[in-house]
């Protein structure tokens, strides 16, 4: 009786723990498409349905076969131009060949615009990450913008360098958010007042800041979507928002600004995303 009894408490242990770790798997290693529409009275007619993919965090993620899975859901939404929010590697696990294998097979799809993160910042490497970049056709904004242009009409999209390349160590403690604030505002040229600007930043905490700039649509990440998030309550915790992040996933609107918080494809100091699996954002934008 007592052998029989065992033998039950052991096997449900063990159903237990596959169903743990096939679940954890399955968090952390399957990839979800969140698509949103933004409408815009400012977008030129010729940028209607004008389709932005969004990947941020990688983190060196390699996804199952060389992302062929990854690649795939970017090729079928036959994006316009493809932007990434920053922390491409990881400090701890840098690896510049990793990031290359998604790059080398997505360069071909759409134009890419890049913006740096966190951890590019504190990897002290990125002078050799960013020539890669570039080599390979990669738009690197480094607090800069560019026009996009469809005959006579144009949209401009700017980047700037996230506030570790203006801080010493890895403390999350930023004192030189004004630095940033400065780049933002050197670039944002009044001469584009009337223009559709999209701003590509790692940090979605800033946002107050690209509403004040009149930024009318900001890709941002960092925040991994709170790492964990629990029904009804939402993201647990994310890097500079501390507990229950405001800004952790979606979209968020203020004034005349919309901006979007992927939540990551990859991990960096937690391991493990519960209930929060990796996406990549697909953004439509209207007339």
């Amino acid at each position: 009786m007592l052998k029989e009894f065992l033998y039950k408490k052991s096997t449900i242990l063990i159903c237990i723990i596959i169903f743990l770790l096939l679940f954890s798997y399955f968090e952390n290693n399957s990839i979800v498409v969140s698509k949103h529409t933004i409408k815009s009275n400012k977008l030129p007619k010729k940028f209607n349905n004008f389709k932005i993919v969004q990947i941020s965090d990688l983190h060196n993620k390699v996804f199952f076969n060389n992302n062929n899975s990854l690649v795939k859901k970017i090729k079928s939404q036959n994006p316009n131009i493809i932007v990434i929010t920053g922390d491409l590697i990881d400090r701890r696990k840098y690896s510049e060949e990793k990031a290359m294998i998604l790059i080398d097979k997505i360069k071909d799809i759409a134009p890419i615009y890049y913006v740096t993160g966190n951890h590019e910042g504190w990897s002290s490497k990125f002078s050799s990450l960013e020539k890669k970049l570039e080599t390979r056709g990669v738009i690197v904004l480094r607090n800069k913008s560019v026009y996009y242009k469809k005959g006579n009409d144009k949209i401009l999209i700017l980047g700037v360098d996230d506030p570790s390349f203006n801080t010493e160590g890895y403390s999350e403690d930023y004192k030189d958010y004004d630095i940033m604030k400065k780049q933002l505002e050197k670039i944002n040229d009044i001469d584009n007042k009337d223009c559709f600007k999209i701003l590509l930043s790692h940090r979605p905490e800033m946002f107050d800041l690209y509403a004040k700039e009149d930024i009318d649509l900001a890709f941002t990440g960092h925040a991994h979507g709170g790492q964990v998030i629990l029904p009804f309550i939402g993201g647990i915790v994310a890097p500079n928002q501390g507990f229950f992040p405001k800004y952790y996933k979606g979209t968020y609107t203020k004034a005349n600004t919309v901006m979007v918080v992927s939540r990551g494809l990859g991990s960096s100091i937690a391991p493990l995303r519960i209930f929060n699996r990796p996406e990549i954002v697909v953004v439509a934008v209207e007339v």
